[in-house]
């Protein structure tokens, strides 16, 4: 692409002239044909032999009295007779046929059956003879002498023309003087795009996002029919090129109804219109669906012209009617698509005849788009003024009655909140009462706890027994979850520990049907939790340890940890479970801490978790402090390392001191 728009370069300095030069090139480096004349192509038409020897005027060509030609949507081929003379100052001329959508154009000389020139949007851009939007010539004329062509036109198109004839400077100054217009106009309905979905960005509306799509693809329909499309994007692909436009006008209109639609509010004025849009769009889509990747290019093109047609005709009525209906939003919708409607209407004078060529009809199309664009966007505007004052009326209406309603809310939610927290208080005291201490006279061994829920219940567990005068057990538990449905648990964990904790020797025995319990049991509510069972032999001088899925355990002797591994899945998972159960030889002086992982799965405000190796290196050191002090160094260093930070688990540690075997 940038080496086409290089080929531009040494004429972009024409922008910079003067009006009077502009008009000066336009007058002086231009003509048109002081003949012309056309007939159609039939079975029977005459040979081309024939045709261009003129044969002394015996050919009925029809004569025209204006340089712009047009004949609609022609199956057969178009010829025409011009005659002009070249008087311009330059042996150098371009033809201008004025239209970017002729599919075969053949340039004859009278007298010569060999084309002096081809071209056609079935030919890729890249090999026309000029850098133009619609079809052009550069040929080789000299000044002052009089020639006659033979054109043949064929296209799918509407076929039409403005035939004129340019120096090469005084074409590519139109061109350029065009292009700055068409650029004006784009450039307009382009911010207009972006100042909508600036606003649907702002007030998350969907018609805004449905006017900026709709208003950008009728944008890009526009580049297609101004040729500005083939000309700068698919130059190289003729065929892409040809069926575009027939796809572009399709999702154009798809849009366009459903802005209506939004933008009338049809759903809720005009359900019957708003149903007979719908079903257009839907007949429109399955046509793109089923039909558009079928057809011929001629079909194509008469189906979009079709589509086009409908949409603008259905488009203004729908309008018309909601605005006799009483639809204040309809005025400005009918007053932009009439803006629309008059533009197209002055293009299709013009292009057939009864009007001038001139800025104001060359460009109606597009100065049509671009009021329609520019009026919508005030009936948006008028929308969102119409919103504000539903909002304020809506606003006032609320504030008579909000004051009562929330006074109201906040005293039933202040007696459900009291009553909740009753509750609360006394599960909390209940659970309370689950937690033993060991009230025994036995020298010999030592017992500390610690126990913090991270709400008023919580799912920790503790039990310590003494099974018999040298045999003491400690059980530890941690149920899923938090909160009720984990203090509900542990009730259950405690029911059925009590009728277990004494009656099996092996802490692996216990857990064992302890699981089998809960699997059968409890399966329908699929309750799972972790536990660990602690047996201290005094007599036999043993630690025997078991645990299901709970963290690892701590065995502390001078102020060396040996880990106390977990031995078994969770508790509630699978049916026959087995459970390992570990010895240990005890000394005296040896603590054995059992705790959650709560004691270590805690969080600071940097998302610093406070880890098991953290935990085991202060257990280590406070080897040297009491049982009950190093299980509040523990909470304390908790305590610090959180800050404000509040607890994410509930905290539960038990601690167990050997102080001697007799």
């Amino acid at each position: 692409m940038f080496s086409r728009l290089v080929r531009v370069i040494p004429f972009l300095f024409i922008v910079s002239c003067t009006q009077l030069q502009i008009r000066k090139y336009l007058k002086n480096d231009t003509f048109i044909p002081q003949k012309i004349g056309y007939i159609t192509e039939t079975s029977s038409f005459y040979n081309l032999n024939y045709l261009v020897s003129d044969s002394d005027g015996k050919i009925p060509f029809t004569p025209v009295l204006k340089n712009n030609l047009a004949f609609g949507f022609r199956s057969e081929a178009v010829w025409l007779r011009i005659e002009a003379t070249n008087h311009s100052s330059s042996g150098k001329i371009i033809f201008d046929l004025g239209n970017a959508h002729l599919d075969e154009v053949i340039v004859y000389e009278k007298g010569n059956t060999i084309p002096i020139k081809q071209g056609g949007d079935f030919i890729p851009h890249t090999q026309w003879d000029t850098f133009s939007k619609s079809v052009a010539f550069e040929m080789d004329w000299p000044i002052g002498e009089q020639k006659i062509f033979f054109v043949k036109t064929k296209s799918t198109s509407n076929i039409s023309y403005t035939l004129r004839f340019f120096t090469k400077e005084a074409f590519y100054l139109k061109e350029n003087r065009e292009n700055m217009i068409l650029g004006f106009f784009y450039g307009t309905i382009f911010i207009m795009v972006l100042y909508n979905l600036f606003i649907y960005f702002i007030l998350k509306e969907g018609v805004y996002i449905l006017y900026s799509v709709s208003i950008f693809t009728h944008l890009c329909v526009q580049t297609y029919l101004n040729g500005i499309l083939n000309q700068f994007l698919t130059y190289d692909h003729p065929e892409i090129h040809n069926r575009s436009g027939s796809f572009i006008i399709c999702f154009s209109v798809i849009f366009g109804w459903r802005f209506a639609q939004q933008s009338l509010n049809l759903k809720d004025f005009n359900p019957r219109s708003h149903l007979i849009l719908w079903f257009l769009i839907l007949i429109t889509f399955l046509y793109l669906l089923f039909g558009f990747p079928f057809l011929g290019l001629n079909y194509l093109v008469r189906i979009a012209n079709l589509i086009a047609q409908i949409f603008v005709v259905s488009v203004f009525g729908v309008a018309l009617l909601n605005y006799n209906s009483g639809n204040k939003r309809a005025k400005l919708f009918l007053l932009g698509w009439s803006t629309l409607l008059v533009g197209i209407l002055l293009y299709t004078l013009m292009q057939n005849g009864l009007l001038p060529a001139n800025l104001i009809t060359i460009y109606s199309n597009q100065i049509g788009s671009t009021l329609e664009a520019g009026i919508l966007s005030l009936a948006l505007a008028s929308k969102i003024n119409q919103l504000k004052e539903e909002k304020v009326k809506t606003q006032e209406e609320a504030l008579i009655t909000l004051e009562e309603k929330v006074r109201e809310r906040t005293k039933i939610l202040d007696e459900s909140l009291f009553n909740i927290r009753k509750d609360l208080n006394v599960a909390k005291k209940i659970q309370q009462t689950f937690f033993s201490q060991v009230t025994i006279s036995d020298s010999r061994i030592k017992f500390g706890s610690f126990y913090q829920s991270m709400n008023e219940v919580g799912g920790d567990f503790y039990d310590m027994t003494q099974v018999d005068s040298d045999h003491y057990r400690i059980f530890i538990a941690d149920a899923t979850g938090h909160g009720i449905q984990a203090a509900l648990i542990t009730m259950a964990i405690k029911a059925e520990y009590e009728s277990l904790k004494i009656m099996y020797d092996s802490p692996n025995d216990l857990i064992f049907h302890l699981n089998q319990i809960f699997i059968n049991k409890y399966h329908n509510v699929q309750t799972i939790f972790t536990c660990a069972v602690c047996d201290i032999d005094l007599k036999k001088r043993k630690l025997y340890f078991a645990s299901a899925g709970h963290p690892d355990q701590i065995h502390i002797r001078a102020g060396e940890k040996k880990i106390l591994p977990r031995t078994g899945k969770i508790i509630g998972l699978m049916d026959h479970t087995i459970y390992k159960c570990t010895e240990y030889f005890l000394e005296e002086g040896d603590r054995i801490y059992l705790y959650t992982d709560g004691a270590f799965e805690q969080f600071n405000k940097s998302r610093e978790i406070f880890g098991e190796n953290r935990l085991y290196e202060i257990l280590q050191e406070s080897d040297k402090l009491s049982l009950d002090e190093s299980i509040r160094s523990v909470v304390e260093h908790l305590e610090e390392f959180t800050m404000e930070n509040s607890h994410q688990d509930d905290i539960t540690i038990v601690g167990c001191e050997i102080d001697s075997f007799v």
